[in-house]
């Protein structure tokens, strides 16, 4: 066993053949592939990169597998899977949680604007694992696993398995897929509870050294649950009724994190600048098909190349010097009809009085996405929407919405913000003309 020490979890165990896929240059490159784009240019501390987030991943979807396992073990007196099962699904889980970032285009989500039309960076993801070396040590993971113990070629690991899992769009029409397990394990992953987000929140603030991602880890970890109906068609990651609190600051913290971290309004200027720049070096303006030039881009390729087209790039001239615009008026964290018509009167007058260059920039996620939960709705057994709340006494789970008046009272609350922004040097001229229009109508108003 291999261990890697992480500032976010402490030590983190691999196994020798789980190492290999680490040691690979696809893994490797993701070293070099910022979590947070050009957040570092904001809080200098995140320099963070997807490699360790992957490590932290897959260290926490196995922490979270096995609680869950053992809490529905307690309640119920009996076994969730047998034991091939058991350990089959966990090192299924611990190699999607670790792979599951191998596709991210450099600077991660900022610069997705650049796929070609339709694809997005899990296509990439894909690929690595079923044509690049990736796949042969999944492979062989596999063999060794059911060699080990002593199963058949039923409980075969692939990295196409793998991706009917975790990545293809609808598994169920695969004769392979497992109904209701594979769904279930996906859950682990991707859901309302999933364990990218448990990492990243984390991970996140402590590389920008901000407080507001902040959770009870252990809390949320030790009170998940799995339900699963009496006709066995439903099973579903679930929390005990004792892990209320827990999650919901592990929501409002991914909310708290989007409104000063991931929308911060420099950063989402500098991202938008970032694109611009990357676009301006790529051939055809968009990131290349070819899997194998594909990996050759990562952060620092691409940074040098913005560098050498500093010249002839007004982009990329803007970007290495960091020549940042002005917020000179936003509307606050949830605009709403009245918020988005002052804007648009704000944004009249500045056009009529400055003849300078404007910027806008609309970042928006709906409430139900604030933390991708459908908290807004009941929890419903035939739709296996909502997050099952698990209570002792209780033969169906209650849902998030009528245990937490927290989450309640944000159901209703997109994050919906709109910005102007102004060259620097009309900035004074900028804000005294959004002062002066802010109080006409505050007057007549009145």
């Amino acid at each position: 066993m291999h261990q890697f020490r992480d500032p976010i979890h402490g030590f983190i165990d691999v196994s020798p053949d789980e190492k290999k896929i680490i040691d690979s240059a696809p893994f490797q490159r993701l070293r070099h592939i910022k979590q947070l784009a050009t957040t570092y240019l904001v809080y200098h501390g995140a320099e963070h990169t997807r490699f360790g987030h992957s490590l932290g991943v897959m260290h926490l979807v196995t922490k979270a597998y096995e609680s869950a396992l053992a809490n529905y073990k307690d309640l119920h007196g009996q076994e969730l899977f047998d034991e091939p099962e058991k350990k089959w699904y966990r090192q299924i889980l611990r190699l999607i949680a670790l792979t599951h970032d191998l596709g991210h285009a450099p600077f991660s989500h900022a610069s997705e604007a650049l796929f070609e039309d339709g694809l997005g960076h899990e296509d990439f993801t894909k690929k690595i694992l079923c044509e690049t070396e990736i796949a042969e040590y999944i492979k062989s993971i596999g063999r060794n696993f059911c060699k080990a113990n002593g199963l058949s070629d039923k409980y075969n690991i692939t990295p196409e398995l793998i991706w009917l899992i975790y990545g293809e769009k609808n598994p169920e029409l695969d004769p392979r897929y497992i109904m209701p397990d594979f769904k279930f394990l996906k859950g682990f992953m991707d859901s309302e509870l999933d364990c990218d987000k448990m990492d990243y929140l984390l991970r996140d603030s402590h590389y920008c050294g901000v407080n507001y991602g902040r959770y009870d880890m252990n809390r949320l970890l030790s009170s998940l649950n799995v339900y699963k109906d009496e006709t066995c068609s439903i099973m579903q990651l679930a929390i005990n009724h004792s892990g209320i609190h827990a999650l919901e600051e592990f929501i409002i913290a991914r909310y708290f994190m989007f409104i000063q971290v991931y929308f911060h309004k420099t950063r989402r200027f500098l991202d938008n600048l970032l694109i611009k720049s990357i676009a301006d070096i790529l051939p055809n303006r968009r990131y290349p098909l070819d899997i194998n030039s594909y990996l050759e881009l990562d952060d620092s390729a691409i940074l040098h190349r913005i560098k050498e087209n500093y010249e002839t790039s007004s982009h990329a001239k803007k970007f290495v010097d960091r020549s940042i615009m002005t917020c000179a008026y936003d509307t606050g964290t949830h605009s709403d009809s009245k918020d988005n018509q002052t804007y648009a009167f704000v944004l009249r007058e500045l056009r009529n009085n400055l003849d300078c260059e404007l910027f806008e920039d609309h970042p928006y996620k709906p409430a139900h996405k604030i933390h991708d939960i459908p908290f807004y709705e009941m929890y419903n057994d035939e739709s296996s929407k909502g997050i099952p709340i698990i209570k002792t006494h209780l033969k169906h789970p209650a849902d998030i919405l009528s245990e937490s008046v927290l989450l309640k009272s944000l159901k209703d609350k997109p994050i919906n913000v709109k910005r102007i922004y102004v060259e620097k040097c009309y900035e004074e001229a900028a804000k005294d003309i959004v002062k002066k229009f802010m109080n006409t109508e505050g007057e007549s108003d009145g």
